[in-house]
């Protein structure tokens, strides 16, 4: 296959050539002899010298792309800036206004898909972020902006350990926006919808640099828009570190594409994109590592990368050097980035600060010995070996002579990355029926039949390599945790792109194959296609997105509150401020997938879930009441109770969510809790702890006696009932947690409310 610049070379010696050249890229492939207007001697010349092939079907111009490349060159001139698409990089022009458009379209859809919880998030002059941990990130910059330390100097221990560079840009983002919660609360909302479309932006800057097909680029825009499992990690409100994530993510793998087209160019790189891409690889570096305490498992394919290129720049006849040398300098800087962070800021810790530092020496390590057995002109099996045996003697020779290190990386991998439990998150892509599919809707299937296509094709085209090595490494992730499915989705996103650009093709939509092999003309601008193309490419986005549109909903409303949740919070935030309660008497005993939120509005106490991790469960489960009554009374101000507290008849959730604390045929009342609110759809319960009153009186000596009352609490009606057993002497006493006219025996009596808070003794009379 010929480039550019060999084409302009026999264009100088056979000038008599070009005219047959153009008559060769003005047929429509595949063509046979006779349709072209050439004579049999200047045809033979151009198959001979690579510029017209034969196939099956009949003959096509090798490579459009640097063909047209040669005849629009003058002479004389010097080289284009861009090369044959052999060489995969593309014009450095404008954009028509059509594609500018379609571009922003296909922006604006990454946002839409992720505004779906808008409804749930803004609400009666609130801003109510999804999940629960987004609320330890609000807690910590309203502490920060409240106290007026903002040095990225002053994170507290557990920021600095765990996502120091996402606190440090979220806290100076507020800061610029007012400083105040409300101002926090719509920065942390928007923020993940805003790090979603700038991802986007740098997916479509990693496509064109892969390829001139602009409709690639746009339908990978498209595909990642439609991806529920990145969709629901960036949607408005959840305001986690994974959106963070994601963009320096995105960053790092286009800067390795970028100087990995470079430096396999057959001429000179161009040195403005060559710096960009350092300066970008040693950003995307520090700022994953800086990002997240598990960073350094997103540079873990960076790696894969230099010793899988160094076996194929072997291979195929290049220097691994030369390929590597821009992308050892970048990680580099970054590893000097981040080490500066952690000497300077005491951000992480030695071992995760060093993480960067360790990929540069091994990423050395593997170019030197491709540098040196390409030298040597042996056989790519030779590096191969070398790697291997490299890589098992250092997990043989690192626990020994770094035990302590090697403990925690062996303690962190089966605590979080091979951990089971109840986190959804923590299961496997395949690990239920079908699951992967509701996570990628049919994207994953348009995107896995080009991956290995490229995967195959890794040689020919080095530009796809790091490419392929991140989709099938974090794929890898995701079998052991759908958490990294979000991390899939831009890789899995430009696969697909292709994918569906070749269907279109395929039914005949378009006329055109996607540009990404060499073996189709370049489409730089996006023309506007006629009416019945439109209708029918929007039908085919129809079927492709159809379950993308019901699961980016459904999994973002998995993580948003309900309205009943919302109601309760906002009914004991009222309750709590009227009576002036103070933190922790205001503290609220939930499940632990709700605590910071419910704490947040309660009492701004959200920084830790730990409490109600450890109890809640055991709480609803247990059988003593009043053990657990002692043991949280001075602890918990109020406990809400949902329908996923039934279990067991006996158990406490049970009696609380069924009965209201009230007597069953098989379970006894409850003394110190009392039902203080009852949500709308009766889907969520508040009770308080309280002494109560004692109600003691003398009846007939070993007679069986009911105490009542009717409780209403809002519009919802109730009946406390206690069932109490006279003693050999016909006294009796029981505790009961509200202010009411009790009927005992044919009796009544009234008990205050400050007899209940009080534990005060009520006589019947």
């Amino acid at each position: 296959m010929k480039g550019s610049d060999d084409i302009r070379s026999l264009l100088e010696k056979r000038p008599d050539l070009e005219p047959e050249i153009e008559a060769a890229l003005e047929s429509d492939p595949p063509w046979d002899f006779d349709d072209v207007d050439t004579d049999s001697g200047a045809f033979g010349e151009l198959v001979s010298h690579g510029i017209v092939e034969e196939h099956q079907d009949g003959y096509r111009v090798a490579n459009p792309g640097a063909v047209r490349a040669a005849l629009e060159q003058p002479d004389g001139d010097e080289p284009s800036p861009d090369t044959d698409a052999d060489e995969l990089t593309h014009h450095i022009q404008l954009p028509s206004l059509r594609t500018t458009a379609a571009v922003a379209g296909g922006l604006l859809l990454v946002a839409l898909f992720r505004l779906t919880s808008f409804l749930n998030v803004f609400r009666g002059g609130d801003t109510v972020l999804s999940a629960n941990d987004p609320y330890y990130y609000r807690y910590l910059i309203e502490q920060s902006l409240a106290s007026g330390e903002l040095g990225l100097a002053e994170l507290p221990r557990s920021v600095t350990k765990g996502e120091p560079l996402f606190v440090a840009t979220l806290q100076i983002v507020s800061d610029l926006a007012g400083g105040t919660p409300d101002a926090t609360g719509l920065v942390l909302a928007w923020y993940p919808v805003a790090t979603a479309v700038l991802t986007g932006v740098l997916l479509l800057a990693l496509v064109t640099t892969l390829t001139d097909d602009r409709r690639v680029a746009l339908a990978a825009l498209v595909m990642f828009a439609l991806t529920p499992s990145n969709a629901f990690r960036t949607s408005l409100g959840f305001a986690d570190h994974h959106a963070f994530d994601y963009l320096w993510l995105t960053l790092t793998a286009l800067a390795v594409v970028v100087l990995t087209v470079e430096t396999t160019r057959r001429d000179t790189p161009r040195l403005t994109r060559t710096t960009a891409g350092v300066f970008a690889l040693a950003a995307g570096v520090a700022g994953q590592v800086l990002a997240w305490e598990a960073g350094p498992l997103l540079l873990v394919p960076l790696g894969a990368f230099l010793a899988l290129d160094s076996l194929l720049a072997v291979r195929t006849g290049r220097s691994p050097a030369r390929t590597h040398a821009p992308t050892l300098l970048g990680i580099g800087l970054g590893a000097v980035v981040v080490w500066t962070a952690h000497t300077t800021l005491e951000w992480h810790t030695p071992l995760v600060a060093a993480s960067p530092a360790l990929l540069f020496a091994g990423g050395v390590a593997v170019t030197a010995v491709g540098e040196v057995t390409y030298r040597a002109n042996v056989p790519a099996a030779v590096p191969a070996v070398v790697e291997l045996g490299g890589a098992i003697t250092a997990l043989v020779v690192l626990p020994g002579q770094y035990p302590e290190q090697w403990e925690r990386v062996v303690r962190n991998v089966n605590t979080r990355l091979l951990r089971t439990d109840a986190i959804a998150e923590t299961g496997g892509l395949f690990g239920e029926s079908f699951g992967w599919l509701l996570l990628f809707g049919f994207v994953f299937l348009l995107a896995v039949p080009y991956l290995v296509v490229f995967t195959r094709r890794a040689a020919e085209r080095p530009g796809w390599t790091p490419l392929v090595v991140y989709a099938w490494y974090f794929i890898a992730l995701a079998v052991v945790q759908i958490r990294f499915a979000g991390q899939m989705a831009p890789f899995v996103a430009v696969f697909a792109g292709i994918g569906f650009v070749a269907l279109a093709e395929w039914v005949d939509i378009i006329d055109q194959p996607p540009a990404v092999t060499g073996d189709a003309d370049p489409v730089r601008n996006l023309t506007l296609p006629d009416r019945a193309t439109v209708q029918s490419l929007v039908v085919l986005f129809l079927l492709v997105g159809s379950l993308s549109f019901v699961q980016i909903p459904v999994k973002t409303s998995q993580l948003t509150h309900t309205d009943a949740q919302y109601e309760t919070a906002s009914w004991m935030a009222d309750h709590a401020a009227d009576r002036e309660m103070e933190y922790p008497n205001n503290y609220v005993f939930s499940q632990w997938g709700d605590s910071r939120f419910y704490n947040y509005f309660v009492n701004g106490e959200s920084r830790s879930y730990g409490f109600a991790r450890s109890n809640y469960e055991a709480f609803l489960l247990g059988t003593d009441a009043q053990q657990w009554y002692e043991r949280l009374r001075d602890r918990v101000g109020f406990v809400v109770v949902p329908p996923a507290a039934v279990g067991n008849a006996t158990t406490i959730g049970t009696r609380l969510y069924r009965t209201d604390g009230s007597r069953t045929e098989a379970t006894p009342g409850l003394a110190h809790y009392r039902l203080v609110f009852v949500s709308e759809d009766a889907q969520q319960k508040v009770f308080t702890l309280v002494p109560g009153a004692r109600i003691a009186g003398e009846a007939r000596p070993n007679q069986t006696l009911t105490v009542e009352t009717d409780v209403t609490v809002g519009s919802y009606d109730t009946t406390y009932e206690r069932e109490i057993q006279t003693g050999a002497n016909g006294n009796y006493s029981v505790t009961v947690p509200y202010a009411s006219e009790y009927r005992v025996a044919g009796e009544s009596v009234t008990v205050t409310e400050t007899d209940v808070q009080n534990g005060t003794r009520v006589t019947v009379e």
